[in-house]
């Protein structure tokens, strides 16, 4: 293992997207590789350690479906369990799902359920509430039909898991699986970080200058599907229990760690991944995993990425390498150092260079936007005026998945107040407006409302949901 060449990967891809802060854990046959780059927080002078605190969002989907795991050796969970079992209240919309729906389903992403991420993302709503409103979200598609990500799924699975032993989640996945692995510093989600004396920061880049945001968000209404807050020093653990296989002097039996690694739903190449890894063969989702083929390797991963904070693990079992790397930007870092590790750890003849790769993704991601943007602004219809006077717009808009929307007319302006936001505004053609804020999650969003045959507003379109005037 030359720790040389891993450093340099690591600085060099700090330099390509000017990340503040990173670290890596590897592990391999010959040995273990710890190391912290950078500082926590642009502008100031303390450096990144191994021991640093990052948020891993969604790599923690692994840690979820491992202590399902931890509950079937038990004998208190089945992977087939109908989720009510557990959770007597949990519905579905789809009525073939709601009735067969098991625990397999939610770690699998295969219920029929899109994203639904603004339920979650930045609002007031606790998790008992987000999964009580599941039973009112529209499905994309058939039960099983399709491979659509789902973190509210994952939440859902993390609370049945919780039912089973009979305890609040994150408790006892400390208890049972954190705390026998050596990972005695996970806390969870913004309010768990914060405190701590030893954790990064979040960045992101604003009109091409990286700057600091105000904190670290808050998504423990979310908790199963991305709350752990860990330090490389201690991911280093995870990533030898993962290359162990479970079994003895583990919490885990050798067959309940490996049904966690077994395919469960295939993942359809997108054109983006057939044009960035041509030689990929198969794509499928485990149980909180990620697996797809690498130069001939088997490869689980999971990458999690949540404001200004990204992170990627990787685990090549029949290599006997796994790394993970973490950084407190939001950028393509984990996605360079993922794949030049892979490169240089499995031995890769002709590696590629990644961090062109993915400066070139970069720019065009910008000049998508761009684009995007510019198409929008070309089919505006100019100089349009609303069909009413914009007192008739106000009003309280309900959908029974999303709650309740509030227009109000101040001072010859339009304002909408729905959860945690609240933005004025901004008439963009006809009966479309746009929310004019810079408020994550809410920022230029479209507002379409519809009228009915007498004149007067019906709806309120907004995130594909129809929330009817009340």
């Amino acid at each position: 293992m030359n720790t040389t060449r891993l450093d340099a990967i690591v600085t060099r891809a700090m330099k390509i997207v000017g990340a503040p802060g990173a670290a890596i854990a590897v592990v391999t046959p010959e040995g273990s590789y710890v190391q912290g780059y950078g500082v926590k927080k642009l502008g100031g002078d303390e450096r990144v350690s191994p021991e640093t605190l990052f948020p891993i969002a969604s790599v923690t989907k692994a840690f979820t479906a491992t202590a399902c795991a931890c509950l079937v050796d038990d004998g208190k969970l089945a992977w087939d369990d109908p989720v009510r079992k557990h959770l007597p209240g949990f519905r579905l919309l789809d009525s073939t799902a709601d009735a067969n729906v098991t625990i397999r389903d939610l770690l699998s992403h295969r219920t029929g359920l899109p994203r639904h991420d603004s339920l979650w993302y930045r609002t007031n709503l606790q998790r008992s509430e987000i999964l009580a409103r599941m039973a009112f979200l529209k499905p994309t598609a058939s039960y099983r039909g399709l491979y659509q990500y789902s973190n509210l799924c994952f939440a859902a699975a993390g609370e049945a898991a919780a039912a089973a032993a009979g305890m609040p989640f994150e408790t006892y996945l400390k208890m049972r699986l954190l705390e026998p692995l050596g990972l005695h510093s996970v806390t969870f989600s913004g309010p768990g970080l914060v405190p701590t004396q030893n954790h990064a920061w979040p960045h992101q880049k604003k009109k091409g200058k990286v700057v600091a945001l105000d904190a670290p968000l808050d998504f423990f209404n979310v908790g199963p599907a991305g709350c752990i807050n860990a330090s490389v020093g201690e991911l280093e653990n995870w990533l030898k229990f993962q290359l162990s296989g479970g079994g003895e002097g583990t919490p885990v039996s050798q067959k309940s760690l490996a049904e966690t690694h077994t395919p469960q739903m295939i993942v359809p190449l997108d054109d983006l991944t057939r044009e960035l890894y041509p030689d990929r063969m198969h794509q499928t989702y485990t149980l909180g995993w990620s697996r797809y083929d690498w130069q001939g390797q088997l490869v689980l991963s999971h990458g999690g990425a949540i404001d200004g904070f990204r992170s990627h693990l990787v685990v090549c079992p029949r290599a006997g390498v796994a790394f993970v790397v973490l950084v407190n930007m939001a950028s393509y870092l984990p996605e360079i150092v993922r794949n030049s590790l892979l490169d240089l750890l499995l031995g890769v003849k002709g590696g590629k260079n990644w961090n062109r790769i993915f400066q070139l993704q970069a720019k065009k991601d910008t000049e998508k936007a761009r684009t995007d943007k510019k198409a929008k602004a070309e089919k505006r219809h100019k100089n349009t005026k609303p069909s009413l006077l914009l007192a008739s717009y106000a009003g309280t808009y309900t959908d029974p998945g999303y709650g309740t929307a509030i227009v109000r007319e101040e001072s010859g302006k339009l304002y909408l107040t729905w959860e945690a936001f609240d933005a004025p505004l901004k008439h963009w053609h006809h009966d479309t407006f746009v929310t004019d804020t810079e408020q994550l999650g809410f920022a230029n969003l479209d507002i379409v409302f519809t009228l009915k045959a007498d004149g007067s507003v019906a709806v309120l379109n907004l995130w594909d949901q129809s929330f009817s005037r009340q």
